[in-house]
């Protein structure tokens, strides 16, 4: 039997020469969305989800509190992309939001991708997305909703975890944070408690900001 060469050895450094990262494990939003992280804003239809994804790409994009309460460490650029709402839709809740915090559109360094489709599952649309990225470099990434970004099963975990690396990928690449707006599954037909799919969406995320509704009528809701 002829002699096998000698695999290569993995490359290993020991971790106090590994540099630090003091941003990895900071806020990007104080109290609400780190450094880098990744991550799903969650819950049922017609929650609000798009708007509190419009609001968090404002605050970072101008340095203002998120929601009003939650201060931006470092503001930065930010891309949002849109796949069931028009552009000018979108700018016009941008244009909102901007408004009641007293600031205008010419400065916010906020870009919409302007495109029919985007499939996360495609290598020729990944490609695409990360030159765009390599290009804008921004600090936030938006995507809204992921139920449109792709064409596979999500309640297969082999396909969505392949999914999910590819995304982990660019996010770690680029240094940026990334939101993806998701609906929630339900457990007993009233409250929302994962992410709905695959069990690895809920593994890939470092946040999940849930979105309720409230019935001020139905004392049980009361937290």
């Amino acid at each position: 039997m002829a002699n096998e060469p000698t695999p290569e050895l993995l490359p290993v450094r020991p971790a106090a020469a590994i540099e630090a990262d003091p941003q990895h494990s900071g806020w990007l939003i104080e109290g609400l969305w780190t450094q880098q992280g990744v991550g799903l804003i969650g819950g049922a239809p017609k929650c609000c989800k798009t708007w509190l994804a419009l609001d968090l790409a404002v605050s970072v994009a101008s340095g203002t509190p998120a929601l009003g309460r939650f201060s931006v460490r470092e503001r930065g650029p930010v891309l949002f992309y849109g796949a069931e709402d028009a552009a000018a839709h979108l700018r016009t809740r941008i244009e909102s939001i901007a408004a009641a915090r007293r600031i205008g559109l010419s400065g916010l360094d906020l870009g919409l991708i302007l495109c029919p489709s985007l499939r996360l599952d495609a290598a020729h649309d990944r490609a695409r997305l990360a030159a765009t990225l390599a290009h804008h470099r921004p600090r936030l990434l938006i995507l809204d909703p992921l139920v449109r970004l792709h064409r596979i099963d999500e309640n297969s975990a082999t396909e969505m975890a392949a999914l999910l690396a590819e995304l982990r990928l660019l996010q770690r690449r680029y240094q940026l944070a990334l939101v993806l707006v998701h609906h929630l599954r339900k457990s007993d037909g009233s409250e929302a408690t994962a992410a709905r799919g695959s069990g690895a969406l809920s593994a890939f995320c470092d946040t999940l900001v849930e979105l309720r509704r409230y019935d001020a009528s139905n004392r049980s809701d009361r937290r």
